[in-house]
């Protein structure tokens, strides 16, 4: 017996967690900052430290997001990390 799930999308996955599909926008959104931000700190080859005094947030914050731990991050929390790291935001609406 398997001990896991496995979603194809993020509206199997939203479905997964009890959540409505109408969430997987929003969390398409904070996986996307969340990679920006750690392709950001490994190109740069930063210390979690390092990346946590130039974004002015404590090392297990970013630590958590490098592991893809985003449960207690808010998307706006994710914003101002990228840009602290001098990542350009754009929000495209269609």
């Amino acid at each position: 017996m398997k001990s896991y799930f496995e979603a194809k999308n993020l509206k199997e996955l939203c479905k997964i967690l009890g959540l409505p599909e109408s969430e997987s926008d929003k969390v398409q959104i904070r996986l996307d900052l969340a990679k920006a931000i750690r392709r950001f700190i490994e190109k740069k080859e930063l210390t979690h430290a390092q990346a946590a005094e130039k974004t002015g947030i404590g090392r297990t914050v970013i630590t958590a997001i490098m592991n893809g731990n985003l449960n207690k991050i808010s998307t706006d929390r994710l914003m101002d990390v990228a840009k602290a790291l001098g990542l350009r935001l754009h929000l495209e609406v269609a």
